[in-house]
């Protein structure tokens, strides 16, 4: 995969990651069992977003794909009807960001895993006549 399609996703990934370590520095660790949960993303979001910019990888990419998604998905329960015991119906301003966030790097890594799926065209072949005569093919 090519840097420069991955930038848009490790960005993301990590807005989303510093906005979890926000919320946990500012209280949301003392929530049983969401808290750790919140700093478990924190580590996820750096690991997976470094890793996207170092490999290229498309199973990494695929990795923050899935991240944001599970992230995405705990945020809309934990508004609407709850994520183990907890409940906040309250879409605060780091709520909208993070949603923000998790929404950009789910399109942003689909679009890299699509971009970077297809598969590069076949050579053409071009017929040429060596020094004798004989031909002979050649890709362009």
């Amino acid at each position: 995969m090519r840097r420069a399609h991955l930038l848009p996703t490790a960005v993301l990934v990590t807005i989303g990651g510093v906005i979890h370590l926000q919320l946990w520095l500012g209280g949301y660790r003392g929530i049983p069992f969401i808290g750790p949960w919140f700093l478990a993303n924190v580590v996820a979001s750096a690991v997976i977003a470094a890793a996207i910019v170092a490999t290229a990888d498309r199973r990494v990419t695929l990795a923050g794909l899935v991240l944001s998604l599970t992230s995405l998905a705990a945020l809309v329960l934990s508004r609407t009807v709850g994520l183990a015991g907890f409940l906040e119906p309250t879409w605060t301003d780091q709520a909208v960001a993070a949603t923000g966030a998790e929404l950009g790097a789910v399109v942003a890594s689909a679009l890299a895993l699509v971009v970077t799926s297809r598969r590069p065209p076949a050579p053409v072949l071009l017929a040429v006549r060596s020094g004798d005569g004989t031909p002979r093919r050649r890709a362009a």
